[in-house]
């Protein structure tokens, strides 16, 4: 046995110590490159995933609230889809005469355009937009119109007909709802959205 340790810690041990020494540096640095290698490919699904789920996210989910105005005689029917920025994209119904038909066109409003701060307010104050009462007002059968507002997945009658209640009712949900058909009145009447129709001549 000490014939052996001898030759082991003899000249031919102390070459072969080096070479090992060198191969496990060698096997340790390939370990380390290819665990870099792998770590991107697990870093970066993660990543996918977070940058993937608000893209998921529907045009629908953006928007406050949808005004909706009907046609008459000489005007064509339009929706006006207003955003949680302020902006707003106004679809307009296409149009017939005399056998031409006028295709549909949209209006785009940047954002800011809209007053959103207001309109949320008077949203959460009205509440339930469809339990606004309406009806009873005397229009024009061929130029009458009606203006209604679609909100979390409700839709209110005619805002043009708001009925005034009886002194005992709620008063602070009526000048809510008053205040609400004011809003959209004056933000139809300040977009200036084209809704004509047009007579082409022959």
């Amino acid at each position: 046995m000490r014939v052996e340790e001898r030759e082991r810690s003899g000249p031919v041990g102390a070459l072969l110590r080096p070479g090992l020494a060198l191969l496990i540096g060698v096997a340790g640095l390939l370990a380390i490159r290819l665990d870099a290698a792998q770590q991107p490919t697990r870093a970066e699904n993660p990543q996918a995933t977070a940058t993937a789920e608000p893209g998921m996210k529907t045009g629908a989910e953006d928007t406050l609230a949808v005004i909706t105005q009907s046609r008459s005689t000489n005007t064509r029917g339009y929706q006006v889809v207003i955003r949680n920025d302020g902006s707003a994209t106004v679809e307009i119904s296409g149009a017939s005469f005399a056998g031409r038909a006028e295709p549909p066109r949209s209006q785009q409003f940047p954002a800011g355009t809209i007053d959103v701060k207001t309109l949320r307010r008077l949203l959460e104050e009205v509440g339930d937009v469809s339990k606004i009462p309406t009806g009873g007002c005397a229009k024009s059968v061929s130029f009458g119109t009606r203006t209604e507002i679609t909100h979390a997945g409700k839709t209110s009658g005619d805002l043009q007909c708001i009925r005034r209640q009886s002194a005992e009712g709620d008063q602070a949900s009526m000048q809510a709802d008053e205040a609400l058909g004011a809003f959209v009145r004056t933000t139809l009447g300040q977009l200036r959205i084209n809704d004509r129709r047009f007579v082409r001549s022959p």
